[in-house]
């Protein structure tokens, strides 16, 4: 038996499965100075580019292959019913059999998308919950060191906040996002600074935060 061809395959195999666990292909993450949390989320999928404001719902959604002309500008996440298609992305929508999530985005080429319902009683009804393998959790009750609602996680990226432990940064600003880590102005500083981004550092081509 040929041990190295086995080795070679099973390789191939665990890199193809790796590569398919993550459903994303970069991540933008947005803050601004003198504010909580994270003011925008951009994630670029193999066909389209999703925005999703801090409350987690879809504002903004843009194919990254058009195969027709298509000028559409303004982008609603609401009642559209059945398929439709918006430039090169087929989108499918909720129906009226689910109430929680009727007219929202239910897949778009293929990639399904899920929300909060009424039975996850401890988050926000119509939050985004997932994007095909991506999983997004918020902070709720259970995390009492944090400000509810703010974004938990995506997918395996954490998110850290400035908190009650943290005496001199302004509660709720970011600390980190994945390895990425943020610093601010604190009140060792100006205080008209106080809560004014100072560093970002650790962003890659993949993952970054700006502003």
């Amino acid at each position: 038996m040929n041990y190295k061809k086995i080795f070679i395959l099973s390789l191939m195999l665990c890199i193809g499965l790796t590569s398919k666990a993550q459903d994303f292909t970069r991540a933008n993450f947005k803050i601004e100075d003198y504010k909580k949390g994270v003011q925008k989320i951009e994630l670029t999928f193999n066909t389209f580019v999703i925005g999703i404001n801090p409350d987690g719902e879809i504002s903004s959604l843009e194919p990254l292959r058009r195969s027709r002309q298509n000028d559409w500008d303004d982008y609603e996440d609401n009642p559209v019913y059945g398929s439709k298609n918006l430039g090169s992305l087929n989108v499918i929508y909720y129906d009226n059999f689910n109430l929680d999530k009727s007219g929202k985005i239910k897949s778009i080429d293929g990639i399904p998308f899920d929300y909060y319902s009424s039975f996850d009683i401890h988050d926000k009804k119509g939050r985004l919950k997932s994007i095909g393998k991506t999983v997004i959790k918020y902070n709720n009750n259970f995390d009492i060191h944090e400000i509810n609602g703010t974004l938990k996680s995506i997918g395996d990226i954490d998110f850290k906040y400035n908190n009650n432990f943290d005496i001199h940064e302004l509660k709720g600003t970011l600390k980190s996002v994945g390895p990425i880590k943020i610093t601010w102005y604190n009140t060792f500083d100006n205080e008209a600074q106080r809560g004014k981004i100072k560093s970002i550092k650790g962003n890659t081509r993949t993952m970054h935060v700006t502003k």
